[in-house]
């Protein structure tokens, strides 16, 4: 592992020179979003409860809030203040470990620029890691990528960007762990991450994140190190491409046994007419050995598919329609249809699952 370690420093540290990073607007703003869903889960779990790996829209046969957020900042000099809330099934589960109150946190961070090039963000902010924002209404498709529901949405710590030049930039961070933003008594160890993006032109970005933590108790230290590459293209108005690649590695300090993830994801969005796009995704997910997802049965070899339908009604507000399906190498999908619910019994488990998804999404 002192390998990796090294490799995360060179990487990331060999870049020098001066440009700016993007301006700031003096004063104070604001920005809130809402987004109301219908889903449908062909299994028709009893629970009403989505396979156990989603965080985003995880509800079977219930019209919910996936997402309420509210978010404001202050600009003032050198210095912004940024705090934001979140409500939802979306925050609630994807936030569940936090203590009370601090589940309610979209961001809350303070920004310092040193110079036109360099910056410190302090407190919670979103991760460097990933494609998608946590705001489905900025992603290609409604649902989100499995590799960006396992890789953290937020960071509690302190982040350094720099921008040398207009068509780089890159950044470093130290955070509690993964996704916290306070640690158990368990785990006492801190979490390293660095990005790198290249922006050669308006129509592609390349971007290589990482992620060094352990989320486990010290006693156990499972270090995983998490590396997400992925490239954006939009070769012309009408079309938009994401391709993505993810490999992680992880290290038992007790055992001494390595396990390996695999993550390959391509995404494309075309706009049929102005306010109308149709949209697809394909991606395979391989954690044979249970990193991040250890079924209770077999293990997690996942095909998905997605396609889409989103409908602008202006620019704040859109109707999306989805279909995804998932199919696993062993059966780990709950299955309830057909069941009679008053003589339940035991629960049964099949390798596919596939889900409808309408959303009404608004950002303002």
């Amino acid at each position: 592992m002192k390998t990796i370690l090294i490799a995360i420093v060179v990487s990331t540290c060999s870049f020098a020179g001066f440009a700016q990073l993007d301006s700031l607007k003096e004063g104070f703003s604001k920005q809130f979003a809402l987004d109301f869903y219908y889903s449908y889960d062909l299994n028709q779990p009893f629970n009403h409860a989505r396979p156990w790996f989603l965080y985003q829209y995880n509800k079977h046969n219930q019209m919910s809030i996936n997402m309420a957020m509210a978010d404001f900042s202050y600009v003032k000099g050198k210095m912004s203040a940024n705090i934001g809330f979140n409500f939802g099934d979306f925050p609630s589960a994807n936030m569940a470990h936090e203590r009370d109150l601090l589940n309610a946190l979209y961001e809350a961070n303070i920004n310092y620029r040193f110079t036109e090039d360099l910056e410190l963000t302090v407190g919670m902010f979103s991760s460097h890691m990933g494609f998608e924002s946590a705001l489905s209404f900025d992603n290609l498709l409604t649902s989100h990528s499995l590799s960006s529901e396992w890789t953290p949405y937020y960071l509690a710590g302190a982040k350094l960007g720099y921008k040398p030049f207009e068509k780089w930039y890159f950044s470093l961070t130290i955070a509690n762990g993964n996704q916290n933003i306070t640690e158990s008594e368990a785990n006492t160890n801190k979490a390293l991450g660095a990005q790198i993006t290249f922006t050669p032109n308006d129509k592609l970005t390349i971007n290589y994140s990482n992620f060094y933590s352990n989320d486990a108790p010290d006693s156990t230290s499972l270090f995983v190190l998490y590396n997400n590459l992925y490239a954006t293209y939009s070769p012309f108005k009408k079309l938009d491409l994401v391709a993505g690649f993810d490999y992680a590695i992880a290290d038992n300090r007790i055992s001494g046994n390595q396990s390996e993830l695999f993550v390959g994801s391509f995404l494309a969005r075309y706009y049929v007419f102005d306010k109308l796009a149709i949209a697809g995704r394909f991606e395979a997910y391989n954690d044979p050995d249970g990193i991040y997802f250890s079924p209770i049965v077999g293990k997690f070899e996942t095909l998905s598919y997605s396609g889409g339908l989103e409908y602008f009604a202006n620019d704040n507000i859109k109707f999306k329609l989805e279909g995804r399906a998932f199919s696993n190498t062993s059966p780990i999908f709950r299955y309830d249809q057909g069941v009679n619910q008053a003589n339940l019994g035991g629960v049964s488990y099949i390798a596919s699952n596939t889900n409808m998804l309408f959303s009404v999404q608004a950002k303002f």
